[in-house]
């Protein structure tokens, strides 16, 4: 299969504008610690048993992976839903 249709325009690193998008954070589990951490830079939508769905703009989800790390809290997955606005 031919993925590079797909891949072309996807990337996204340099997007400062104020778009929020809907975001999963796969981690070890949900706790009130790694809400605390992840409250800092997002707004938690929704607790799940291993993670979180969030409102984030793009430039906050390498804060929230950083902080997450500096922690030495596990990140399993960061995906990016959808946009919002």
């Amino acid at each position: 299969m031919d993925y590079e249709q797909y891949i072309t325009n996807i990337g996204t690193p340099k997007e400062y504008s104020d778009s929020m998008y809907l975001v999963y954070l796969e981690l070890y589990k949900a706790d009130e610690e790694l809400a605390k951490i992840i409250a800092e830079h997002c707004k938690i939508v929704s607790e799940l048993e291993f993670g979180y769905i969030c409102e984030a703009n793009m430039q906050s989800i390498p804060e929230i992976a950083r902080s997450l790390s500096l922690k030495n809290h596990a990140i399993y997955q960061i995906i990016r839903l959808v946009k919002l606005s």
